[in-house]
């Protein structure tokens, strides 16, 4: 799924790389998941021809019926007919009910092949559990994050402001830091295990981890997935395999952490709880303690170059954008306390 960053080498080691590879180089583009509107209604659609829903989830259950009525559904506007299950094959991302007319999501729910979405072109999708349930309300205003990036996923939120004001539950926005170890709740229509996407929204329990984990997992499957290109290239160029090991070697030693401080990192050591492919914009929250309370949005994932979905192998944890460092901007655009 994912294609080694040159982002994460610094300058000699990416020139080298672009240089002894011009056909890697060509391959640096905005990241598939950059492109939900297109991608995750096709495969839900696509899906539904072919299998009935599953129980078998990324170490989820379902949500009992009205247990998050802040989490909201992104719908393809142009999939959608006049009845409700239409709502099934629409649903893209996910977002979170901050304000009565304003829905927090991914900055990468809101861009389509490079460029922003048009409010027409989505539909919310309030107060559902199941997506063939729940009210339709109209975006008004898409508002990206200006320093959003489709290439590092930096700053990787937005904001959609709806046509009318909404009668349902929010959530609150985390103004601190989650400590690591914190216990976290999940949500979502994303992919499961089986490839599946479910009609029922679902839920599960992760840990906060630290970033340093994030980047020790990631970085260890760009490792492997940069020692496969090394191979494929120096049995092509006759290269000993000790020279591409020591080369890979030190590329890998210089390369960058792939998660900044306005990232987070959550999940589970073995992978068998995680957000996946559709979960995309959704919360992560804290459910203690009367209202919740959103610490992360759900941002990407990796998994090793040949893997169909980037999520759910041990050790790679999610990555998701940290709510608290973003308050002031929320509070900004929206007027949110």
């Amino acid at each position: 799924m994912n294609s080694l960053p040159l982002r994460r080498l610094p300058g000699l080691a990416a020139l080298a790389l672009v240089c002894a590879f011009p056909a890697y180089a060509a391959d640096q583009k905005p990241r598939p998941e950059t492109s939900p509107k297109s991608r995750v209604a096709a495969a839900r659609a696509e899906w539904s021809k072919s299998a009935a829903e599953s129980n078998r989830v990324f170490g989820g259950a379902q949500a009992e019926k009205g247990a998050w009525p802040f989490q909201v559904a992104l719908l393809v506007t142009d999939n959608l007919d006049e009845t409700p299950d239409s709502q099934v094959d629409a649903q893209f991302c996910g977002g979170s009910l901050i304000a009565p007319q304003w829905v927090l999501t991914a900055g990468h729910c809101l861009f389509d092949n490079g460029a922003t979405i048009e409010a027409s072109s989505v539909t919310v999708l309030i107060g559902a559990t199941n997506l063939a349930e729940g009210k339709r309300v109209a975006a008004a205003e898409i508002v990206p994050h200006e320093g959003y990036s489709d290439i590092t996923l930096a700053n990787d939120l937005g904001l959609i402001k709806l046509a009318e004001p909404v009668d349902a539950p929010t959530i609150g926005l985390a103004s601190a830091d989650p400590a690591e170890g914190a216990k976290a709740t999940l949500i979502g229509w994303g992919m499961m295990e089986d490839g599946s996407f479910p009609d029922s929204l679902m839920q599960t329990e992760i840990d906060v981890q630290s970033n340093a984990a994030c980047n020790t997992g990631i970085k260890a499957v760009y490792a492997k997935d940069l020692r496969g290109y090394l191979n494929e290239y120096g049995r092509f160029m006759k290269v000993g395999e000790d020279t591409v090991v020591k080369a890979a070697d030190l590329i890998t030693s210089v390369m960058s952490d792939p998660l900044t401080d306005n990232m987070m990192c959550a999940g589970v050591q073995t992978g068998a709880r995680s957000s996946c492919f559709g979960d995309s914009g959704g919360p992560l929250f804290d459910p203690a303690g009367g209202k919740p309370v959103q610490l992360g949005i759900v941002s990407w994932g990796e998994g090793p170059q040949d893997a169909e979905i980037a999520c759910g192998y041990a050790d790679v944890y999610a990555v998701y954008t940290r709510v608290a460092k973003y308050r002031d901007w929320i509070v900004a655009k929206t007027g949110v306390k």
